[in-house]
């Protein structure tokens, strides 16, 4: 059910894509715990009131809250997204599109290994990556704000993001194993994450478009519930339910379906 050598072929051939989009998250990171001390987000706090910008780039003075209105709800979100629906589309739909399954299917390798294979790396890359976002954030912090992160609220912030994206990659890895090409996996895949992004930011302009929670699965993931230290533990398993559904049902899938082989 899981081969060695066809993991150590996954690291190799999308390690750049790691590196780069946890790059991305580790820049973003040291550029605010850099720029924005807690003052400067207070005077951020007092630019912004009563404008849209308000809803998105505001705290409660620290660097933890900022970076939850902030960070955590704009790059923390996408960047992982985007990297889970391309690296999700490669592993499956797209070896089946371009015909380059046949070879990995001609071996011994079967079927099951390769998706259990590769829904092992996706969900492991995605823990690597906020491993390190999680230390490059306290570095950055001790760095340029000493004492200024409560450790223990952004790693809990950490872990919530990292549901999410468990459970969005869980989309596009099912997507992934049922569609037999890139096209419709990423119409899925990728469009139903991508929407859920924009329904997330529809929200944050307007109190009265707050009905729009239940068709967003970012809703799930509340960084206000954690910073206030309460209602966020029933989010956090409906997202690894979801997850581990998901997965399960696209490891399932492909094991059964035809193949244009």
């Amino acid at each position: 059910m899981f081969s060695i050598t066809y993991f150590n072929h996954l690291i190799k051939s999308n390690f750049k894509f790691l590196l780069a989009f946890t790059f991305v998250l580790c820049a973003f990171l040291i550029v605010i715990c850099n720029v924005f001390t807690p003052e400067t987000i207070s005077g951020i706090s007092d630019t912004t009131k009563g404008t849209i910008a308000s809803n998105i780039l505001t705290g409660n003075g620290s660097l933890v809250s900022f970076l939850s209105n902030s960070f955590y709800a704009l790059m923390a979100i996408f960047f992982p997204m985007v990297y889970s629906i391309f690296v999700a589309n490669r592993m499956i739909a797209e070896k089946v599109d371009t015909g380059s399954m046949a070879s990995y299917l001609s071996t011994p390798v079967s079927r099951n290994t390769i998706t259990v294979t590769s829904a092992a790396y996706l969900i492991l890359s995605l823990i690597v990556m906020w491993c390190i976002a999680s230390i490059v954030g306290i570095i950055a912090a001790n760095a340029f704000q000493p004492d200024a992160l409560d450790v223990d609220t952004f790693l809990m912030l950490n872990v919530g993001v990292f549901l999410y994206h468990f459970a969005i990659s869980s989309i596009c890895f099912c997507s992934s194993c049922i569609f037999n090409t890139s096209k419709n996996s990423l119409l899925i895949g990728g469009g139903l994450p991508l929407m859920f992004f924009v329904i997330s930011l529809l929200m944050k302009l307007s109190d009265s478009l707050e009905f729009l929670e239940y068709f967003t699965l970012n809703s799930l993931f509340d960084p206000s519930s954690i910073l206030n230290n309460s209602g966020y533990s029933q989010e956090f398993m409906i997202m690894a339910t979801i997850g581990i559904i998901l997965y399960v049902i696209g490891i399932v899938w492909f094991e059964k379906k035809d193949l244009p082989l």
